[in-house]
């Protein structure tokens, strides 16, 4: 597969994408359902992470197939102070090709989260599980920060998060993420800007956690909410680190079709410099979409393709999976979800493209 190639499989992913922005209907932050933010339901402004006691209902009564009337509740029934909000997030993952151990824990993080007035602290603790120690190796916390609410619809936080950029689907493999380096998080400070229809944020990133990359920088995003139900975005990313100059920008989109179906799509261009000797510089087009069918209320098949394209005029740089998979939400707090990605024989895939995963997620 040629650049040319790339670019072309990139234009028709996103032609498919304008075609099914009339139908209406997104599932990252709700959106399938008419909610155009991720603050909404989440205490974190970019989505993921503890709910609010309102998104503990929307779990209830629009992504559950079952549920008991008090099960949205912190476990099931826990009764908690106006001021405090507990969650948490147990992932267990096995794979078939991976490296490491073939079943292992991805984290079991308990979150909490204090409101007094316009203020608001949120923190998770729980082992340090990587790909050595399936179990975790002592204790972390994975994601802390400050935040501060200027006005209804601004706010400045920081911390310990991932920096605002693209679609965030919990997924921190996909092309769109592993390849830009956003699947580790990093210390940075925020300003959120939230209406009913346009959303704008600006990340300044300080430095990285727990070993990742040491690239200091920014980011910018700004998106609207049209239609009742389609959303769409730009994104803008400046990193630096020893070394190493990282330029990216690109268009993001969730859309519905019909009442059950929705789709997420997501382009960046990278622009990378290595300093040495002889300076390398490279060009990528990393390209992400996934299509979901819910069939029966919270069970939903999955389609996806994911691509990165570097190094222009040269074939071995080419990484391309399409995939398969099911995502169900049988009760509240419970969400399960089995995935088939298969490498392009035609292209040089990381072997984390490739296989038959699955995951169980409970979220307290």
């Amino acid at each position: 597969m040629t650049w040319r190639g790339a670019r072309r499989s990139a234009l028709l992913s996103l032609v498919f994408v304008v075609a099914s922005a009339r139908a209406a209907l997104a599932f990252p932050g709700s959106v399938r359902w008419g909610y155009a933010n991720c603050s909404t339901c989440h205490y974190n402004v970019a989505g993921g992470g503890i709910l609010t006691p309102y998104g503990r209902q929307l779990s209830r009564e629009l992504l559950s197939t079952w549920s008991g009337k008090r099960e949205p509740e912190f476990a099931y029934g826990t009764q908690l102070p106006s001021w405090l909000a507990l969650g948490g997030d147990i992932e267990l993952l096995a794979l078939t090709k991976a490296h490491g151990d073939a079943v292992r824990l991805v984290q079991a993080d308990l979150e909490g989260a204090v409101t007094h007035g316009r203020l608001l602290a949120v923190a998770t603790i729980g082992p340090r599980a990587d790909g050595s120690d399936a179990m975790g190796n002592g204790l972390m916390s994975r994601r802390h920060y400050l935040q501060l609410t200027l006005s209804p619809y601004l706010s400045v936080r920081a911390g310990r998060f991932l920096p605002s950029y693209g679609v965030w689907n919990g997924d921190a493999s996909t092309a769109t993420r592993h390849g830009l380096g956003l699947d580790h998080d990093t210390y940075n400070v925020e300003a959120n800007w939230i209406t009913d229809r346009f959303n704008a944020s600006l990340t300044g990133i300080a430095f990285a956690a727990d070993g990742g990359p040491s690239e200091r920088g920014a980011a910018a995003t700004a998106g609207v909410f049209f239609a009742g139900k389609n959303k769409v975005w730009l994104s803008y990313m400046n990193r630096h680190g020893p070394g190493l100059d990282r330029v990216a920008a690109g268009l993001s989109g969730v859309f519905g079709i019909g009442h059950r179906a929705y789709l997420l799509a997501q382009a960046d261009l990278q622009r990378v410099r290595i300093d040495g000797a002889e300076p390398e510089v490279s060009q990528e087009l990393d390209t992400n979409l996934c299509f979901a069918r819910e069939t029966v209320k919270g069970l939903y098949v999955l389609l996806t393709d994911e691509m990165t394209r570097g190094h222009p005029g040269t074939p071995g740089r080419l990484s391309h999976s399409y995939g398969a998979g099911l995502r169900w939400f049988p009760r509240p707090h419970l969400e399960l979800q089995a995935r088939w990605r298969q490498r392009d024989p035609a292209a040089v895939s990381p072997e984390y493209m490739d296989g038959f995963s699955a995951f169980v997620h409970f979220y307290p």
